[in-house]
Order: C-alpha cells, then sequence, then structure tokens
C-alpha cells in the first residue's frame, strides 16, 4: 500500500512537471456533485491483524465554499466496510483534496482528512483519525473512475492504517 501512495505522489509530480495543465473548463468551478460505490484494501498496522478487503460509498463535490485560483477542492464524504478474521470495521470519513486537471479530464492530488472509525472485535476501540491521502479521478461524460489512498493516524495507535480503494460514480 505504502508503495501505492508513493507511486501515485510520483504521478502527481511527473504529470505536473511535464506542462501546464489543460484550461479549465467548468469542471474546475462548479459544484459536480457526483456518487460512488468504492472497493479496495484495508490494510491496519496492528501486528495481530491482517488487512483484508473493503468496500464502501462516497458523496463528492467540488469547491464546497471556496474555490482556489488554480485547481479545485475536492471534498469527498465516505463511509468504508470491513469485516473479516473477528475485526468488523466501518469509517465515516471527510477527506478535502486539492486537484489539478494533469490531463484532458484526469484530475489528481492531495489533502488531509478527517475520519471516525468503529471497531468491534479484537479489544480494539472506536477512535478519531487524521488522514493524508492521495487520488486520482477520470471523468468520461457523467462516469467517473477514480483511485484513492489515504493514511489515518488514530488516537488508539492499534487502528493506523492505510485505505486504497478503486471507484465508479456518476457526476450529476
Amino acid at each position: 500500500m505504502r508503495r501505492l501512495f508513493q507511486a501515485l505522489i510520483a504521478a502527481l509530480i511527473a504529470l505536473t512537471a511535464a506542462g501546464p495543465a489543460i484550461a479549465q473548463d467548468d469542471i474546475g468551478t462548479n459544484a459536480n456533485p457526483s456518487v460512488a460505490a468504492k472497493g479496495g484494501w484495508w490494510e491496519i498496522d496492528n501486528s495481530g491483524t491482517n488487512g483484508r478487503p473493503a468496500f464502501g460509498a462516497e458523496f463528492a463535490i467540488d469547491n464546497l465554499g471556496f474555490a482556489p485560483t488554480y485547481g479545485k477542492l475536492h471534498h469527498m464524504f465516505s463511509w468504508n466496510h470491513s469485516d473479516q478474521d473477528g475485526l468488523e470495521l466501518n469509517s465515516a470519513e471527510w477527506n478535502v483534496h486539492w486537484m489539478v486537471e494533469a490531463r484532458p479530464n484526469l484530475w489528481i492530488g492531495l489533502g488531509p482528512g478527517l475520519g471516525w472509525v468503529w471497531a468491534d472485535g479484537k479489544n480494539l476501540d472506536d477512535t478519531l483519525g487524521l488522514q493524508l491521502g492521495g487520488s486520482a479521478h477520470s471523468y468520461v461524460g457523467n462516469a467517473i473512475f477514480g483511485i484513492e489512498t489515504r493514511y489515518q493516524w488514530t488516537e488508539a495507535d492499534s487502528l493506523d492504517n492505510w485505505l486504497t480503494m478503486v471507484s465508479v460514480g456518476y457526476r450529476f
């Protein structure tokens, strides 16, 4: 998972260094609300817990209350779930990524997030989490295809975790 995060950051640097972004159209300044289904891998740093498949749902909106001069702020509100090996995890998260259009209809970005994790099993407690992540989204008409990865530091250190998800959705 760490390699995927490093590759995403390297792609961001390479694509933005390759030349200026294409001039923004209305996708960069409008709200562009969207919904998506997500699936991927959730890896907990706790040595007694294995990585696990995960799924979730997401609602996203651009430039909620503030629009940067260049790029956009992509707000992602998500719910994630995993249940394996006697541990059920659920999280509600708000991630904000500053996104730039690296190529036509390909947006990449990085940013912070805030989440709450509910843990049931393995004597783990529910906890608040702060996170840093990266994402890439491609738009084909109203369809959205994306990948997101983030690392989350929690109050209960035993729940520090990586979550990497691919998503397919619809932009209104």
